[in-house]
């Protein structure tokens, strides 16, 4: 299952969605609402200097990635084990050119796909892609490994089995697993933003990408800035618990 279909934000139609009543539906499985992850506290603060991208240029951007890669791998192996959920590194293939499929489904215009069965994640180094600059190289990855991040913690699989429900509860569910795969991406890179040396011009970039990405599915502009401003202000997992807030607060 695929959830988090991330697009460059150019080619991302932004729809917008009603708000929904303040009354919750709610989840009663404890793997999403009382998942350990919510526990373990909040990321470490660490380093993680950014590499030099030239241009256009494939090779620049994966040891670029491959920074970004190592400093998710040392934070969130630590979090798991502070958890005491187990955890695995997911393997990362990169492309020049988008697969047919992937994963089992027609590759669409995404930069990057994460396979929760094979816990692969594929990023396509194109020329859009590379031509989307270094901070949205940055997010898209932390996005994508948030998705292995819910899918280890258990909260995918979670999803997967509640019981079946009508079309408006459904899209609300997926809307509270997008919403999180943000608020955890954002914590990370609250962890590690002192050492980005980036200002808030940066960060405002970064929301305008997630913004982008607004719809039925995925949560209007207003509930992905909330989201991700839970992440970043906390830098902490358990402040990004979507499964018991109110339906407003992930329309």
């Amino acid at each position: 299952m695929k959830q988090t279909m991330i697009a460059l934000a150019s080619a991302v139609a932004v729809v917008l969605v009603p708000a929904a009543s303040a009354e919750a539906r709610p989840v009663k499985s404890k793997k999403l609402t009382q998942n350990a992850l919510y526990k373990a506290g909040a990321l470490p603060v660490t380093t993680c200097p950014e590499k030099p991208v030239k241009k256009l240029d494939p090779k620049s951007a994966r040891s670029y990635l491959n920074g970004v890669l190592a400093c998710l791998n040392r934070t969130w192996t630590g979090e798991f084990k502070a958890a005491g959920l187990k955890w695995s590194t997911p393997k990362v293939v990169y492309a020049t050119k988008a697969p047919v499929k992937f994963c089992g489904a027609k590759w669409n215009d995404w930069g990057g796909y994460y396979c929760d069965s094979s816990h692969v994640m594929e990023i396509v180094l194109d020329e859009d892609l590379l031509g989307a600059g270094d901070l949205f190289l940055f997010f898209l990855t932390t996005s994508l490994y948030g998705e292995h991040v819910q899918n280890l913690a258990g909260i995918t699989h979670g999803l997967d089995v509640l019981p079946r429900s009508n079309k408006a509860e459904s899209a609300e569910r997926y809307r509270r697993h997008n919403l999180q795969n943000l608020c955890i991406a954002s914590a990370f890179v609250a962890s590690v933003w002192k050492s980005l040396h980036r200002g808030r011009e940066d960060w405002d970039d970064m929301l305008s990408y997630m913004r982008e990405w607004a719809g039925k599915n995925t949560g209007s502009r207003k509930s992905i800035t909330y989201w991700a401003g839970q992440g970043f202000a906390t830098g902490d997992p358990g402040a990004c618990n979507t499964w018991t807030a109110p339906s407003a607060k992930v329309a």
